[in-house]
């Protein structure tokens, strides 16, 4: 069915009129001129072929069919405002795949900060044990860890992951120190423990990786090493607030690399939207303490 409307910009020029009674404040509220206001309010007096507004020396007096029209108007406005929004809310939320460890001690931390300052931007967060990979079309930005081999148009490299060995400062009664390592209770990040045998062999000291409590996240690790249950091994990133506050102590000073990274990933081809940009640029901003971080343990 044809539908015979009125100028769409007439009708939205003279519903904020209508509400205001001013021509002045109408032109302010829409950022436009008042000559552009008038103009489009003549436009539509002239298409229905009736006065909406009577001009007197006081300002602006509604007509009959002025109030009937603004109430219409209003209720359709608001119709199709109501349609839009499930759509506008979709386009303005920003889902990041993350992995949990790095969601809990990095992201998670910082992200009130950047609601903050972007309230109409909506961050999902949904946590994985598996990477993201590089074709996920369901989220916008990933976070991934990794050897670096992607395509680098796609990837940002936040840092590289540099690790070493942190307890509870009441681990082994508040007497524990590196020459104590060696039988200590290991807690493991992973099941496969190869973050402790990587520091054992680069730092060069001897220890039995082979026993100690496994764990399916480094955030599992660290927090058994925050109830004072062993000595875990971590990221010097992901354990710095923990370490900051007194939760943790390093006792033995030898951070080593694993030649792995942590990565921003964008998956190909997708168009990215302003919210999209203004997200990936924060995380970007935000990372440069943790590498400066990573170059003092590097040092």
């Amino acid at each position: 069915m044809t539908r015979r409307l009125p100028s769409l910009n007439a009708l939205r020029c003279f519903e904020i009129v209508a509400a205001q009674l001013s021509i002045k404040k109408a032109a302010a509220a829409l950022n436009v001129s008042e000559s552009a206001v008038s103009r489009q309010v003549k436009i539509l007096e002239d298409q229905l072929g009736t006065p909406l507004f009577q001009r007197n020396h006081n300002g602006l007096e509604i007509t009959d069919a002025g109030q009937r029209l603004a109430l219409s108007v209003k209720e359709a406005f608001d119709h199709i405002a109501d349609a839009i929004t499930p759509f506008r809310a979709e386009q303005e939320t920003v889902t990041i795949k993350c992995l949990p460890t790095f969601a809990l001690r990095w992201l998670l931390p910082r992200l009130k900060a950047f609601q903050e300052r972007h309230p109409l931007v909506k961050v999902s967060v949904q946590t994985r044990l598996n990477d993201m990979t590089l074709n996920d079309a369901d989220a916008d930005l990933g976070i991934r860890y990794g050897m670096g081999n992607w395509p680098l148009d796609c990837v940002t490299e936040l840092y590289p992951e540099w690790i070493l060995p942190v307890c509870a400062p009441s681990y082994g009664g508040g007497r524990f120190s590196g020459a104590d390592l060696p039988e200590a209770t290991l807690l493991h990040p992973l099941p496969d423990r190869r973050d402790w045998r990587t520091w054992s062999e680069k730092s060069g000291m001897q220890i039995e990786t082979r026993h100690g409590l496994d764990f399916d996240a480094l955030d599992m690790a660290l927090s058994a090493a925050e109830a004072g249950l062993g000595v875990a091994m971590t990221d010097v990133v992901l354990a710095h607030e923990a370490i900051q506050d007194g939760r943790l102590v390093v006792p033995l000073p030898k951070a080593v690399p694993t030649g792995i990274s942590y990565y921003l990933v964008r998956p190909p081809g997708m168009r990215r939207r302003r919210e999209v940009k203004l997200v990936d640029e924060w995380i970007c901003d935000e990372i440069s303490a943790a590498r400066e971080l990573v170059r003092r343990y590097a040092a």
